[in-house]
Protein backbone atom coordinates (compact mmCIF):
# COMPACT_ATOMS: atom_id res chain seq x y z
CA UNK A 1 0.00 0.00 0.00
CA UNK A 2 1.04 3.45 -0.74
CA UNK A 3 1.31 6.67 1.75
CA UNK A 4 -0.19 9.87 1.11
CA UNK A 5 -0.18 11.81 -2.05
CA UNK A 6 -0.66 15.81 -1.88
CA UNK A 7 -1.03 17.20 -5.36
CA UNK A 8 -0.58 21.27 -5.90
CA UNK A 9 1.27 23.74 -7.00
CA UNK A 10 4.63 24.87 -6.80
CA UNK A 11 3.39 27.63 -4.64
CA UNK A 12 2.61 28.10 -0.70
CA UNK A 13 -1.10 29.54 -1.14
CA UNK A 14 -4.11 26.83 -0.65
CA UNK A 15 -1.64 23.86 -0.19
CA UNK A 16 0.98 24.90 2.32
CA UNK A 17 -1.76 24.53 4.87
CA UNK A 18 -2.31 21.18 4.16
CA UNK A 19 1.55 20.28 3.85
CA UNK A 20 1.89 21.82 7.87
CA UNK A 21 -1.11 19.43 8.44
CA UNK A 22 0.83 16.40 7.39
CA UNK A 23 3.91 17.49 9.63
CA UNK A 24 2.16 18.45 12.42
CA UNK A 25 0.92 15.14 12.49
CA UNK A 26 3.51 13.34 11.88
CA UNK A 27 2.44 11.83 8.94
CA UNK A 28 4.56 10.96 5.84
CA UNK A 29 3.19 11.75 2.73
CA UNK A 30 5.21 12.70 -1.29
CA UNK A 31 4.94 16.12 -1.75
CA UNK A 32 3.86 16.08 -6.01
CA UNK A 33 4.10 19.73 -7.26
CA UNK A 34 2.48 20.18 -10.41
CA UNK A 35 3.51 23.00 -13.27
CA UNK A 36 0.51 24.39 -15.24
CA UNK A 37 0.82 21.93 -18.22
CA UNK A 38 0.86 18.72 -15.76
CA UNK A 39 -2.04 20.28 -14.03
CA UNK A 40 -4.06 20.34 -17.22
CA UNK A 41 -3.24 16.80 -18.31
CA UNK A 42 -4.02 15.84 -14.41
CA UNK A 43 -7.58 18.02 -14.23
CA UNK A 44 -8.10 16.26 -17.64
CA UNK A 45 -8.20 12.96 -16.35
CA UNK A 46 -11.34 13.70 -14.06
CA UNK A 47 -9.22 11.85 -11.10
CA UNK A 48 -9.40 15.30 -8.91
CA UNK A 49 -12.42 15.98 -6.66
CA UNK A 50 -14.07 18.95 -8.04
CA UNK A 51 -11.84 19.41 -10.65
CA UNK A 52 -9.31 21.72 -8.25
CA UNK A 53 -6.48 21.51 -6.36
CA UNK A 54 -5.12 21.12 -3.68
CA UNK A 55 -6.30 17.15 -2.80
CA UNK A 56 -4.52 14.24 -1.79
CA UNK A 57 -4.64 10.28 -2.65
CA UNK A 58 -5.04 8.45 0.62
CA UNK A 59 -3.59 5.17 0.57
CA UNK A 60 -7.04 3.23 -0.09
CA UNK A 61 -7.07 5.27 -3.25
CA UNK A 62 -9.44 7.46 -2.27
CA UNK A 63 -9.19 11.23 -3.11
CA UNK A 64 -10.15 14.58 -1.28
CA UNK A 65 -9.85 18.39 -2.03
CA UNK A 66 -10.20 21.36 -0.83
CA UNK A 67 -7.53 22.26 1.75
CA UNK A 68 -9.71 23.21 4.88
CA UNK A 69 -11.25 19.27 4.15
CA UNK A 70 -7.57 17.85 4.04
CA UNK A 71 -6.61 19.70 6.93
CA UNK A 72 -9.30 18.37 9.23
CA UNK A 73 -8.61 15.14 7.95
CA UNK A 74 -5.55 14.71 8.14
CA UNK A 75 -5.29 16.44 12.54
CA UNK A 76 -7.53 14.19 13.02
CA UNK A 77 -6.05 11.43 11.86
CA UNK A 78 -2.83 12.47 13.37
CA UNK A 79 -4.82 13.57 17.07
CA UNK A 80 -4.59 17.30 16.75
CA UNK A 81 -8.54 17.08 16.41
CA UNK A 82 -10.40 18.95 19.95
CA UNK A 83 -12.21 15.58 21.21
CA UNK A 84 -15.10 17.98 22.74
CA UNK A 85 -17.91 18.95 20.70
CA UNK A 86 -17.97 22.98 21.68
CA UNK A 87 -13.80 22.84 21.32
CA UNK A 88 -14.38 21.57 17.83
CA UNK A 89 -17.19 24.26 17.00
CA UNK A 90 -14.47 26.90 18.38
CA UNK A 91 -11.80 25.44 16.25
CA UNK A 92 -14.03 25.90 13.37
CA UNK A 93 -14.93 29.49 14.16
CA UNK A 94 -11.32 30.12 14.40
CA UNK A 95 -10.28 28.51 10.88
CA UNK A 96 -13.24 30.26 9.42
CA UNK A 97 -11.82 33.31 10.54
CA UNK A 98 -8.57 32.56 9.10
CA UNK A 99 -10.24 31.89 5.43
CA UNK A 100 -11.82 35.70 6.32
CA UNK A 101 -8.52 37.04 5.87
CA UNK A 102 -7.21 34.98 3.55
CA UNK A 103 -9.72 36.11 1.33
CA UNK A 104 -9.06 39.83 2.24
CA UNK A 105 -5.32 39.36 1.64
CA UNK A 106 -5.41 37.77 -1.91
CA UNK A 107 -7.86 40.59 -3.13
CA UNK A 108 -5.69 43.21 -2.25
CA UNK A 109 -2.67 40.80 -4.11
CA UNK A 110 -4.20 40.91 -7.01
CA UNK A 111 -6.35 44.62 -7.06
CA UNK A 112 -5.12 45.75 -10.63
CA UNK A 113 -6.03 49.64 -9.25
CA UNK A 114 -3.46 51.28 -7.52
CA UNK A 115 -5.65 53.72 -5.80
CA UNK A 116 -8.16 50.76 -4.79
CA UNK A 117 -5.23 48.52 -3.45
CA UNK A 118 -3.34 51.31 -1.96
CA UNK A 119 -6.96 51.91 0.51
CA UNK A 120 -7.22 48.23 0.73
CA UNK A 121 -3.73 48.21 2.34
CA UNK A 122 -4.56 50.51 4.76
CA UNK A 123 -8.03 49.65 5.72
CA UNK A 124 -6.34 46.26 6.34
CA UNK A 125 -3.54 47.08 8.21
CA UNK A 126 -5.19 49.87 10.48
CA UNK A 127 -8.30 47.65 10.86
CA UNK A 128 -9.24 44.57 10.12
CA UNK A 129 -5.73 43.31 11.31
CA UNK A 130 -5.36 44.66 14.48
CA UNK A 131 -9.38 43.88 15.08
CA UNK A 132 -8.85 40.13 14.53
CA UNK A 133 -5.83 39.95 16.24
CA UNK A 134 -7.39 41.13 19.21
CA UNK A 135 -10.22 38.69 18.72
CA UNK A 136 -7.41 35.87 18.83
CA UNK A 137 -5.49 37.39 22.04
CA UNK A 138 -9.25 37.14 23.78
CA UNK A 139 -9.35 33.49 22.36
CA UNK A 140 -6.32 32.72 23.46
CA UNK A 141 -6.56 33.90 26.93
CA UNK A 142 -3.89 32.71 29.39
CA UNK A 143 -3.40 29.32 27.31
CA UNK A 144 -0.37 27.76 25.74
CA UNK A 145 -2.79 27.04 22.59
CA UNK A 146 -6.33 28.53 21.17
CA UNK A 147 -8.60 25.18 21.94
CA UNK A 148 -8.17 22.74 24.80
CA UNK A 149 -5.36 22.26 25.90
CA UNK A 150 -3.11 21.45 22.61
CA UNK A 151 -2.52 21.75 20.06
CA UNK A 152 -4.87 21.33 17.27
CA UNK A 153 -5.78 22.46 13.58
CA UNK A 154 -6.81 25.87 14.71
CA UNK A 155 -3.25 26.21 16.09
CA UNK A 156 -2.02 24.91 12.25
CA UNK A 157 -4.61 27.25 10.87
CA UNK A 158 -3.53 30.41 12.24
CA UNK A 159 0.24 29.85 12.60
CA UNK A 160 0.26 29.17 8.77
CA UNK A 161 -2.05 32.40 7.90
CA UNK A 162 0.46 34.53 9.99
CA UNK A 163 3.81 32.66 8.97
CA UNK A 164 2.81 32.40 5.36
CA UNK A 165 1.25 36.40 4.37
CA UNK A 166 3.11 38.29 7.15
CA UNK A 167 6.60 36.37 7.77
CA UNK A 168 6.69 35.40 4.31
CA UNK A 169 7.04 31.56 4.92
CA UNK A 170 10.39 32.44 7.06
CA UNK A 171 10.41 31.24 10.81
CA UNK A 172 10.62 35.01 12.35
CA UNK A 173 7.84 36.58 14.59
CA UNK A 174 5.85 38.97 12.14
CA UNK A 175 6.08 42.72 13.20
CA UNK A 176 2.41 42.43 12.91
CA UNK A 177 2.15 40.95 15.85
CA UNK A 178 4.43 43.09 18.47
CA UNK A 179 1.56 44.85 19.82
CA UNK A 180 0.58 41.99 20.97
CA UNK A 181 3.17 40.08 23.24
CA UNK A 182 0.81 36.86 23.93
CA UNK A 183 0.64 36.54 20.62
CA UNK A 184 4.32 36.71 20.22
CA UNK A 185 4.43 34.34 22.66
CA UNK A 186 2.05 31.84 21.16
CA UNK A 187 3.57 32.34 17.45
CA UNK A 188 7.22 31.34 19.19
CA UNK A 189 4.90 28.25 20.92
CA UNK A 190 3.75 26.91 17.85
CA UNK A 191 7.18 27.65 15.67
CA UNK A 192 9.35 25.68 18.57
CA UNK A 193 7.06 22.55 17.94
CA UNK A 194 9.69 20.08 16.65
CA UNK A 195 7.97 18.93 13.66
CA UNK A 196 6.06 22.30 12.47
CA UNK A 197 10.17 23.96 13.60
CA UNK A 198 11.68 21.76 11.40
CA UNK A 199 9.21 22.18 8.01
CA UNK A 200 9.48 25.81 8.10
CA UNK A 201 13.09 25.75 8.95
CA UNK A 202 13.94 23.14 6.02
CA UNK A 203 11.16 23.09 3.48
CA UNK A 204 11.75 23.80 -0.14
CA UNK A 205 11.06 27.69 -0.39
CA UNK A 206 8.58 28.72 -2.65
CA UNK A 207 6.62 31.72 -3.11
CA UNK A 208 2.88 32.41 -1.69
CA UNK A 209 1.42 33.98 -5.18
CA UNK A 210 1.85 32.87 -8.84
Amino acid sequence: MTGYKLYYFELRARGEICRLSFKAAKIDFEDIRLNREEWIKEKASGSPPLGQMPFIVTPEGKYLAQSGAIMRYICKKGGLSPSDEFDEAEANMIVDSTYDLRAKLIRIRFESDPDKKENLIKDFYDNELPARLGGYRAVLKDKDFLVGDKLTYADIALFELLNSFLADGEPVVPKELEKFPLLVEYYKRVLSVPQINDWVVNRDKCSLFP
